[in-house]
């Protein structure tokens, strides 16, 4: 068994590896028996003392050795290295870096700081020493070990003593003091009241004006107004006054007044509306009402109001937009108004501002009531284009094609001067026939006429509010039965639409007769009204013609207007303007005529062809 190891490792010879042969490779011979046991020791390595690796003492050496300026990772990682290649002087030597001579106000700082360091290190020990010696007459033991040496040499401990002094107490004072103390409590609780009383009124106030603020934001909202979240607000309220299918999609924040009150704020007025004037040779004979119906009281006439305003904002809009689209139909824009020109009136349509008191109110005459009616039918027809707008983004899209189509204008002018357009054309067709009767009469013969006025739209079904604004927004036609003299008839439909295969007013003319005056007869179709009226004349010259010759006495020359008998010879002109003419006359002699221009009754037809035979 081997001794136990020395307490000094540096001279036992078993451990120290200079001087044990087992474990010195110098010393231990190759011929090493295997069969010697192994010595080895057991302690651990000494640790060094814990004063030398406390803070204080690392600082204290760093600060006296180098000072911390120029110290980096890289200084200190070379001096490592070069202490394990046993070249510390020199790795040291090389690592340090150059010393910066420092500025003279930094000296006379850094000896001022340390100086005001050592003071106040001194003061602290002096107040410690104190202490120490106050209480030392109490706690000996305890107080001596907080005590410095110097202290301990100079003076015995527990040889400063300590008393409680009792100061003596007045009455009178007391009393004053506590009545202060009163005072002051009382004035704190005072205030303390009164803050209580105002907070509690201002809370009144504020609860007060939000019930006011949220009973107008429900009163909108049962109003049928749709209440939502403002964009890019976290907690405000706005109210959509615009349409759903409106161009202009508007929305208002709903603000809380000083009152409590619901204000809408970046809403116009509405002091404007659209304006629809109608001038005859250069001058206004008529225009619409600018005035606006019973809009409610309080929020609801102001949402009410906004609405109104971007409704009409937007019917002006397209209205400009349609007018400078087609504006090869009559159609023409300035920098504020649009001009529809129709059959010599002009239809002005612009913005003018509600119940102008400088603006007196217009008579009522057949132009402003035409007037308010084309307004009222621009407003029906912007909303029926918001539903046809609905409907089209119900319907599941088109498919996709390379050129994406242009969005057609709305509706709006175009069934406006169709109507007008066709109601022109109606009037000289009334005219034109209404004189025919007359010509026709005042020569004794027989025709009458009758007038079926927009005929496409009688007796259709109408299932909901679009198939009754459809009936009059695409093609308007009216019309008339006309029976004329010697058996014939004529049936006459005008069609007028703005829009292909037809761009203005058709007529289409069917006649009917007995097939012996003339042959190359049918249906006959003509784009003006001058040519349809032209074609009627002749109608009428034919018909006294087949009349005449319906007599017995009377000989048709070819198929001509010329007439001959034993007597004599007739030819019969009708002539716009004039009226129904006969002339006649023998050979050699000189013509005569008779005029029939429905102005007065003198001798008919018959009689005239009666004295001629």
């Amino acid at each position: 068994m081997s001794n136990p190891p020395d307490p000094n490792p540096d001279t036992n010879p078993d451990t120290n590896p200079d001087t044990n042969p087992d474990t010195n490779p110098d010393t231990n011979p190759p011929d090493t028996n295997p069969s010697d046991p192994l010595l080895l020791s057991l302690r651990h390595w000494p640790s060094p003392a814990p004063e030398e690796t406390s803070l204080p003492h690392l600082v204290h050496r760093i600060h006296t050795q180098r000072y911390f300026n120029g110290l980096t990772e890289d200084t200190l990682q070379a001096e490592i290295n070069a202490s394990a290649s046993n070249d510390t002087s020199d790795a040291l030597h090389d690592a340090r870096p150059t010393t910066i001579p420092e500025p003279p106000h930094m000296v006379v700082a850094k000896s001022r700081m340390v100086d005001y360091i050592f003071h106040a290190h001194n003061e602290a020990m002096i107040a410690l020493d104190f202490i120490s010696l106050v209480c030392s007459l109490q706690a000996p033991e305890i107080a001596t070990s907080s005590m410095s040496p110097m202290l301990k040499a100079s003076v015995p401990v527990g040889c400063l003593g300590h008393s409680r002094l009792v100061r003596k107490v007045d009455k009178a004072e007391v009393e004053k003091e506590e009545k202060i103390a009163r005072e002051w409590k009382q004035q704190g609780l005072v205030s303390a009241a009164d803050l209580l009383l105002g907070a509690s009124k201002r809370l009144g106030e504020e609860v007060n004006r939000e019930r006011r603020y949220w009973r107008e934001v429900l009163e909108i909202r049962e109003g049928g107004w749709l209440v939502t979240r403002m964009p890019r607000e976290k907690n405000g309220l706005g109210v959509r006054y615009g349409f759903a299918e409106a161009t202009l999609s508007g929305i208002a924040p709903l603000r809380r007044g000083e009152d409590g009150g619901v204000r809408m704020e970046q809403v116009e007025s509405g002091g404007r509306m659209v304006r629809v004037r109608i001038m005859r040779g250069g001058e206004v004979t008529g225009e619409s009402w600018q005035r606006v119906g019973r809009e409610g009281e309080g929020i609801m006439k102001s949402v009410r109001k906004a609405r109104n305003s971007i409704y009409e904002e937007e019917l002006f809009a397209e209205v400009m937009k349609e007018a400078r689209m087609y504006a090869g139909m009559g159609m023409k824009t300035r920098e504020d108004e649009a001009t529809v020109e129709v059959g010599g009136v002009s239809v002005v349509v612009d913005m003018a501002p509600i119940d102008d008191p400088n603006h007196p109110f217009p008579l009522m005459t057949p132009d402003t009531q035409l007037a308010n009616y084309i307004a009222l039918s621009l407003r029906i027809l912007l909303s029926y284009n918001h539903r046809l707008s609905l409907s089209r983004r119900s319907r599941p899209p088109p498919p996709m094609t390379p050129h994406k189509p242009t969005p057609e204008p709305m509706r709006l002018l175009r069934p406006i001067t169709t109507y007008l357009l066709h109601t022109s054309h109606q009037t000289h067709l009334s005219t034109l026939l209404r004189r025919l009767c007359l010509i026709t009469t005042t020569a004794g013969l027989s025709s009458s006429f009758t007038l079926t006025p927009f005929s496409n739209t009688v007796g259709r079904p109408i299932t909901s509010v679009e198939t009754a604004i459809d009936l009059f927004i695409h093609m308007l036609e009216t019309t008339a039965s006309v029976s004329l003299p010697g058996g014939w008839s004529l049936t006459i439909t005008m069609r007028t639409a703005l829009q292909r295969p037809i761009q203005g007013t058709q007529y289409v003319i069917t006649t009917h007769h007995d097939g012996v005056s003339i042959r190359q007869m049918g249906e006959q179709r003509f784009s003006s009204e001058e040519e349809a009226g032209n074609y009627v004349w002749w109608c009428l010259e034919r018909a006294v013609v087949n009349h005449i010759r319906l007599m017995g006495e009377w000989v048709q020359e070819g198929l001509g207007n010329e007439m001959v008998c034993k007597k004599g010879r007739i030819r019969v002109e009708v002539q716009e303007g004039v009226g129904l003419v006969l002339v006649w006359g023998k050979q050699g002699g000189r013509d005569r005529k008779e005029v029939w221009d429905g102005t007065e009754r003198g001798r008919s037809l018959a009689e005239v062809l009666e004295g001629i035979v």
